[in-house]
Formats: structure tokens, C-alpha cells, sequence
């Protein structure tokens, strides 16, 4: 257990609330990510001590500063009516969305914001100094009287209306609270081009999420699963054609023999299968590389292993070094290829 976590236990054991980042709340626990893993984890840690963190450590921004609070006692759980029958009432509860609108670092940077007696000349001067498409209209820090945008005040002007303030080139503006589910906001903010997002706290605006934030959001999330299926082809490729089909199945268990049936090529074998058989010296030698058998497996077995954490499809995504990873390794095997050719 880290020096820092006993600190925090301490602390609330002493009625202080102490706060931190989700980042660093990873760090003590020698993690970078919320992989399923290490969530259980800080989890199980944080029951053991009667700790709770607000917001949710899961559902925020990675970088989102949080508290440590003590938990709340249990509330007896009352059992549910039976029917004339006997049958439980088991109405539905929908789970928690995984993925939400706080999770996205443009929803907790806060927003530049004009008033709407604002002149005209102060807004175009802030989008200009900001590089911004839009701005809040807010007569407080809780309150969303519109938006203002390049777009906004190029169709008044097509009208020849006269902008004074900024009331006059206003528009009625969206905005969800930061428990949104991100899939569900998607569909909002294409249709809006963005929308501002609320702390469901305190009600303060936290952030404004575009259409541009979105895909680049998404481009984070998936060039992780590009790059792993351009590795998974290349290694097709590399050892098709070079073992029997009784090799290729000689790494599935006896135990499921309807599994082992069905492998008939390369392409039913899973990563970590493919490893399997490069890694003994007997099938690496019919491969004919000029390279180590054992510098080679490593790293590929640095690949399978971030390899399971994009399979989580993980709104932190994945550090820059293993994005190193990947894109080096892609790059041996397009040499490896060239060289063969």
C-alpha cells in the first residue's frame, strides 16, 4: 500500500477531506490507466477503509481533482414486496453508463464566456484572440443564456440586422450535465455542432465539447485498434503457409476438442496463440528470419499485453510509450517483410 493512501486514510479518519487527481490516485497504485483491473483494486481499498471519492474516481476526467470523503453507513436493505403468487418484484435498474461526458478533458476546461450586453466587437475579439468558433452567453458562471458563434453573427449580418450587443446574435445553446452518457451526447452534439456540459454538483458550467473534440476523441480511442489489427495482419501474413494444421492446433487445449476442430488456418488463432508457436525455437527456425527469436518475442508480447488493455476500449486510452510500442513494432514487421521479398 502507498505511503499517500494511508495518508488519506488517516486523514479521513480524522474528518478531513483530502483531494487529489484520478491520475495520481492511479500513480499510488503503480497504475497509469482505470484498467478493470486496477479499478477492483483502488475499490477494494477504498471499501476496506469506509472511503468513498466524489465525484466517482471512474467517471471522471483522468486529470478531474476528487475527495476523499468517509462513506456513508449501510442502508438497511428492506426486502422486496411478493406478488399473490410469491414472485419477487424485480423491477430494472439500468447500470451507470461507463463512458461519460466528464470522461472528455474539453468537458472539464471550463469555457470562455461573454455577457449579453456585451458589444459585438468584445465577442468576435475573444473568438479571434482564443481561436474559438463559439462562446458562452452567461450572465453567471451557472447560468447559459445562449451562444454566440461566427456562424451566428454571419446570418444576421446576411440579414443586414444591426448587432450591437451580443444578445442580437445569440442562439439558444444545449447543455447536458457531466453524467451524460458520451454516446448518447454524440448524437447531440453532431446535430448542435457542441454543446456545454454542467457539473451535476454544483450546476457550474465545467466545459464545452465540439464536433471537433468528438473526433478527436474518437480518432484517440481508435487508431489504438487500427494499429493492432494492421500488427495481427502482419503477423498472419509472416507465418502463413509455414506449419501443418496440426501445429496450428497443437495450441489449443485437449480439453476443447471442438475448439481445436475448427482451427483450420492462421486466421482462427488468437494473438496470444501466434506467440505460442513463434516462441518455440523448432517453429521459429521455419520462419527464416535474421533476427533474435528472443528479442523479437518480447517484444511482441509487449504488443499482446496492450493489446488486452485496448480490447477494454478504455476512455484514458493508452500512454504515448505504448503507442511507441505498437507503431515500432509495426514498423520491424514492415521491414522484416521488405527484407523477404
Amino acid at each position: 500500500m502507498s505511503k499517500e493512501f494511508d495518508e488519506v486514510k488517516n486523514d479521513v479518519g480524522e474528518g478531513k477531506e483530502p483531494t487529489t487527481t484520478v491520475r495520481e490516485l492511479l500513480r499510488w497504485f503503480g497504475a497509469r490507466r482505470r484498467r478493470t483491473g486496477i479499478v477492483k483494486k483502488i475499490q477494494l481499498e477504498l471499501d476496506g477503509a469506509g472511503i468513498v471519492t466524489s465525484p466517482d474516481f471512474t467517471k471522471v476526467w483522468i486529470d478531474a481533482e476528487i475527495a476523499f470523503k468517509k462513506a456513508p453507513e449501510p442502508v438497511a436493505i428492506v426486502p422486496p414486496p411478493q406478488d399473490p403468487q410469491g414472485a419477487a418484484d424485480t423491477t430494472y435498474s439500468p447500470k451507470d453508463a461507463n463512458f461519460l461526458i466528464s470522461m472528455l478533458k474539453a468537458a472539464n476546461c471550463g469555457v470562455v464566456a461573454v455577457k449579453p450586453q456585451d458589444t459585438i466587437e468584445k465577442a468576435i475579439t475573444l473568438m479571434l484572440a482564443h481561436d474559438f468558433s463559439q462562446l458562452a452567453v452567461m450572465p453567471n458562471d451557472r447560468t447559459i443564456s445562449g451562444a454566440i458563434s461566427w456562424k451566428t453573427i454571419g446570418k444576421r449580418l446576411s440579414q443586414e440586422n444591426n448587432l450591437v450587443e451580443v444578445k442580437d446574435a445569440m442562439e439558444a445553446a444545449v447543455a447536458l450535465e457531466d453524467t451524460e452518457g458520451l454516446f448518447k451526447a454524440t448524437k447531440l452534439i453532431i446535430d448542435h455542432e457542441f454543446v456545454f456540459v454542467r457539473s451535476s454538483l454544483d450546476k457550474k458550467v465545467t466545459g464545452i465539447v465540439t464536433a471537433t473534440d468528438l473526433s478527436e476523441q474518437f480518432q484517440f480511442l481508435s487508431e489504438p485498434f487500427l494499429l493492432i489489427g494492421q500488427i495481427e495482419n502482419q503477423i498472419r501474413n509472416l507465418i502463413n503457409g509455414k506449419y501443418a494444421i496440426e501445429v496450428l492446433q497443437s495450441v489449443c487445449s485437449d480439453a476443447d476438442p471442438e475448439r481445436k476442430e475448427r482451427i483450420q488456418s492462421v486466421a482462427d488463432l488468437t494473438f496470444g496463440e501466434y506467440l505460442w508457436i513463434i516462441q518455440n525455437p523448432e517453429h521459429w527456425e521455419k520462419l527464416e528470419l535474421r533476427v533474435d527469436r528472443v528479442v523479437f518475442c518480447a517484444e511482441m508480447d509487449k504488443v499482446r499485453e496492450i493489446r488486452n488493455d485496448v480490447m477494454h476500449f478504455d476512455p484514458d486510452g493508452i500512454d504515448e510509450e505504448q503507442y511507441d510500442q505498437l507503431r515500432r513494432f509495426s514498423r520491424l514487421m514492415d521491414e522484416l517483410e521488405a527484407l523477404s521479398q
